[in-house]
């Protein structure tokens, strides 16, 4: 199968091959087995998972849907499923205009695809939407552009209540056999629709960036944007050692198991001193992050009035209170008890 470096999609881009599948009576569930994804890391909508994961995932339910437009499909049913569970998509419908949209869209676009990301265009009366996927080298996907270009029209479309119209939509693959098919394209984009193009490309008006979102909140932009913004910092660091690191040992804290830097370099594919020799790279250590993400998870934790400090001592795996109070205290400079009357 395609060969790909390492890197992440969300798991938003699953739950959206999952609908589409479901849509063409493919047993999702089937397929991704197959290529040894879970269903049941769907529930986090946190998740991500390996690009090549998902590329095989998507190139088989398009083969097993005989769907001669999947792109297009995919792309036209995507918009039902992005407004309730994308902060992406929240940004861009609380934007002032059509412009600030896509410009926060390839902006914040990481977080959901790490490395696939879309590239907008200026060029005179004119902006190109297109989307850079060099990371796949000489590898090409069946209408896997296709299919993140019509999605990018479903929800410009949407944003502006269909007012935002095409100049002209190109696609790098070959005109569809039946007339039917063409004419689905036409009749979706209402306008010129172009095969065997250098590249996949949405052209609209440059006047249509200055299409007003209704009920655009801008207080809400401002908080959903920081949040964005942490995210993808999130992310970013995630990509090191350490980040993966600090992330599992996280999951065993919050699963009530002791954090072992022999188990943890056996769910990385590492021995314990390769691991370690890694984590020394980046100027961090096992323990030293054991301790950073107890101090994080347990100052979240007290934030929560219902939570007791006996209740995170024990949760972080402190054989009783009075340790768990000692080890706060020297994060903090506070008692847990101090820590938590005051606030901060």
């Amino acid at each position: 199968m395609t060969v790909f470096k390492d890197f992440k999609v969300s798991v938003g881009l699953v739950k959206m091959l999952q609908a589409y599948a479901d849509s063409r009576g493919v047993v999702f569930d089937k397929v991704a087995q197959k290529y040894g994804f879970e269903s049941k890391a769907l529930n986090n909508g946190a998740a991500s998972i390996p690009a090549s994961k998902f590329a095989d995932i998507w190139v088989k339910i398009a083969e097993e849907s005989k769907d001669p437009c999947p792109g297009l499909n995919l792309g036209k049913q995507s918009v039902h499923y992005f407004p309730g569970n994308s902060i992406l998509f929240s940004m861009m419908q609380n934007s002032p205009n059509i412009g600030i949209a896509l410009d926060l869209f390839v902006r914040h676009h990481r977080i959901m695809a790490e490395k696939i990301q879309p590239v907008v265009r200026k060029q005179e009366d004119s902006v190109f939407l297109s989307w850079d996927f060099s990371v796949l080298g000489s590898h090409r996907l069946p209408y896997l552009s296709e299919a993140f270009l019509c999605t990018c029209f479903s929800l410009l479309s949407r944003l502006s209540q269909g007012r935002v119209r095409p100049v002209a939509v190109k696609f790098i693959h070959q005109c569809p056999k039946h007339v039917e098919d063409i004419a689905r394209y036409e009749s979706y984009f209402k306008a010129p629709v172009h095969f065997l193009a250098d590249m996949d490309e949405l052209v609209i008006d440059s006047r249509d960036l200055d299409i007003a979102i209704e009920l655009a909140d801008s207080a809400l932009l401002n908080l959903l944007e920081r949040y964005a913004t942490q995210t993808g910092q999130a992310i970013a660091s995630e990509n090191k050692w350490s980040g993966k690191v600090a992330r599992l040992i996280g999951d065993a804290l919050l699963k009530g198991c002791a954090p072992l830097i022999e188990t943890i370099a056996r769910e990385l594919a590492l021995s314990k001193r390769s691991l370690q020799e890694k984590l020394k790279n980046e100027n961090s250590s096992f323990r030293g992050l054991v301790q950073t993400v107890r101090k994080k998870i347990a100052i979240d934790q007290l934030a929560d009035p219902d939570v007791s400090i006996c209740e995170v001592a024990f949760m972080l795996g402190y054989s009783d209170q009075s340790a768990f109070n000692h080890a706060f205290k020297k994060w903090t400079g506070k008692s847990p008890k101090a820590y938590t009357m005051t606030g901060h």
